[in-house]
């Protein structure tokens, strides 16, 4: 077997141990529901996103002062009766613009609203790492869909777009090893998200979550590891040359394997890790000078 095909298997293997519901899944044919105009759903549900946090608060006194190895559950209600003068959510987040491409290629700004609960104290995580996180997914009816109390491994590449976008907002912990081994988080950061189907599961829909359904994920990122899949040397991050965050789509050399799982990106049959930086000076080499990177040049002379 060859290296890369040997590579491809473990890196299969290796993802299945992290299906999950806030993972990108594929429906089956059955009951599919037909597929809509990306650019008027999405249009359609910021909308109702934007009703929804006019009309609902989340449970923010419970995130004063906190504890610094705390991490208070995220609960959302509607704004009436008793609770008339809470602070509605859309006073409180934050926004930022994702570009979605539709089945045409064309672009779909989709607008993903997140709150930082706590900042953490450590290193942000970038859309390529593994992270040891908890969270909690619901839906709008305040049905919880997925929920991970206790931590777990995730590969940032593998869950869907508006979770992976949210995770470089909030920043990892401490960890404090105890006399007798075990060990604590504190200072970890904790945030939630809510964002449209388009960064979802869009037409699709995954177990109990309908197709076109926006979704809301409370997150506590408690330690990250920086990734670098297929061991070149290259970090995964910047295996994704255009820079769309998607790191399926770049494969220099046209082999079927995308750069971060392709040991030679640009089929000249020298490794990567050989050509990428041979003089260690941080940067890329580029021996002929024409702009191109030579682990990215299958003509270098």
């Amino acid at each position: 077997m060859s290296n890369k095909k040997y590579l491809l298997t473990v890196l299969l293997s290796i993802n299945l141990a992290f299906l999950s519901s806030c993972k990108k899944d594929d429906s089956s044919d059955e009951n599919i529901t037909p597929k809509r105009d990306m650019s008027e759903q999405y249009i359609a549900e910021n909308d109702s996103i934007i009703e929804f946090m006019q009309t609902h608060f989340y449970n923010y006194s419970d995130f004063e002062n906190i504890g610094v190895n705390q991490a208070p559950e995220l609960i959302i209600d509607t704004i009436a009766g008793d609770n008339i003068n809470k602070t509605p959510i859309f006073d409180q987040v934050k926004s930022v613009d994702i570009e979605v491409k539709d089945e045409n290629d064309n672009i779909v700004v989709h607008k993903l609203y997140y709150e930082v609960l706590r900042e953490g104290s450590g290193e942000n995580p970038t859309v390529a790492d593994s992270v040891y996180i908890s969270y909690k997914g619901m839906l709008f009816d305040n049905k919880v869909f997925d929920q991970r109390k206790s931590p777990i491994w995730m590969e940032s590449i593998n869950v869907v777009r508006g979770f992976q976008e949210f995770l470089p907002k909030i920043k990892r912990g401490e960890i404090k090893v105890n006399a007798d081994g075990t060990f604590n988080f504190l200072n970890f950061g904790i945030g939630f998200a809510i964002f449209p189907s388009g960064l979802g599961y869009f037409e699709n829909g995954s177990g109990n979550i309908s197709p076109y359904s926006p979704l809301i994920f409370q997150v506590n990122m408690f330690t990250l590891n920086r990734t670098d899949h297929d061991n070149d040397t290259v970090p995964t991050i910047l295996e994704d040359l255009d820079g769309d965050h998607n790191f399926r789509n770049d494969d220099t050399d046209g082999d079927g394997f995308p750069n971060y799982i392709d040991s030679d990106d640009d089929g000249d049959d020298i490794l990567t890790k050989d050509e990428y930086d041979v003089n260690g000076d941080g940067v890329a080499d580029d021996s002929d000078n024409d702009g191109t990177p030579d682990y990215l040049d299958n003509d270098n002379d």
